[in-house]
């Protein structure tokens, strides 16, 4: 792992409460072990963490938050995640979804990258 790497790492950390921080590392861990279904469901299990604790609000505008919470980037997170979880295609219910280790790989790097964006423009001065 590279030196800048390890610098966004312990950045994030900082910003979360303990369960958001053992769910991040469990994303680190996926990453390098190709899991990238694991990848992608903790991501958005760490944004919904904070979506519904209360004690980010002392932290965080809850416009702020519900700028992220109803944003195109985690409207599509909440949709591959469920596709993931009930193998169904969320527009048409009857057709079953097939997951590619390609498409999941290219899925994770996008979900990684939505939670990371979507922390720091939460949690800007810390």
């Amino acid at each position: 792992m590279q030196e800048d790497e390890f610098i966004e790492i312990d950045f994030i950390l900082g910003l979360l409460k303990p369960n958001a921080q053992k769910l991040f590392n469990e994303i680190i861990l996926a990453r390098k072990n190709k899991m990238w279904s694991t990848t992608i469901v903790f991501c958005l299990a760490i944004l919904d963490n904070i979506f519904n604790d209360d004690e980010y609000l002392n932290l965080v505008s809850g416009i702020e938050i519900n700028e992220v919470k109803f944003s195109k980037d985690i409207s599509w997170l909440r949709n591959k995640r469920n596709q993931i979880l009930h193998y169904e295609d969320p527009k048409n219910t009857n057709k079953v979804i097939l997951l590619t280790d390609h498409d999941l790989r290219l899925d994770s790097v996008r979900a990684y990258n939505i939670l990371v964006k979507n922390l720091i423009f939460l949690f800007p001065k810390t």
